[in-house]
């Protein structure tokens, strides 16, 4: 498809490493090694069905190869087509290979247009299952509340929509976010009944801000299930 928009993640959960690029209208990236994040800048390769990201950030650099493990998915007519993929990662300095796991968001059309707010958070929310959730704020909105935010479960070949979605974020003194939660409601879900919606906790593992973006990698918790999660926040 032709894009107008991309974010791209990926990481090894226990190894603390990853990446997270994207370009809207601006590129920017995260590499996170050794316990550190630091902001850079991305290159990306696409032949066949893979793409290699690769990393910069000062004298480090990350490279990853994405693998497809399924077919993209169009998630809504405005919203993004997104690929579940495996990872493979290598320090280019280095020989010991990671393997995790990974996504790659395309907008057709510029997801920043008439937008004051836009996030994009993608988690790994186990057993393959990929959460994808995004949100836009019109000018003079205030926060979570008034955002317009959609989420969806990403399984194999097929997906779906949640009724809603609830975002809460933590920040830090520059506007940084460090901890969020997700409160996701299935279509129909019993309302009286908390068990009925799926809960993500996250913290911080490394965090950097590169021009209107905001972006981290997060330790999460989905259902108990424990994954790498992304959260990039743009600001007009």
């Amino acid at each position: 498809m032709m894009e107008d928009g991309l974010v791209c993640g990926f990481g090894d959960l226990s190894a603390e490493m990853g990446g997270l690029a994207w370009d809207l209208g601006e590129p920017g990236a995260l590499l996170l090694s050794e316990g550190a994040a630091r902001a850079g800048t991305f290159a990306i390769e696409e032949g066949g069905d893979a793409a290699t990201v690769e990393i910069t950030a000062g004298d480090a650099s990350l490279e990853a190869t994405l693998s497809p493990v399924d077919a993209p998915l169009a998630l809504s007519p405005d919203g993004p087509e997104v690929t579940a993929c495996s990872a493979e990662m290598r320090p280019v300095s280095g020989k010991r290979t990671h393997r995790g796991s990974g996504q790659i968001a395309r907008w057709g059309g510029d997801p920043l247009m008439g937008a004051a707010t836009f996030r994009h958070l993608a988690i790994d929310a186990g057993g393959g299952a990929l959460l994808v959730v995004g949100a836009r704020g019109e000018p003079g909105a205030a926060g979570h509340g008034e955002e317009r935010t959609s989420a969806w479960l990403l399984e194999g070949e097929d997906f779906r929509p949640f009724e809603e979605a609830l975002i809460s974020t933590q920040y830090d003194d520059e506007g940084q976010p460090t901890r969020f939660g997700l409160e996701l409601w299935p279509v129909d879900a019993e309302r009286t009944s908390r068990a009925a919606a799926s809960r993500v906790s996250a913290s911080l593992l490394g965090a950097v801000r590169v021009d209107n973006a905001r972006a981290g990698l997060f330790r999460c918790h989905t259902d108990g299930a424990e994954g790498l999660g992304s959260y990039l926040l743009w600001r007009a």
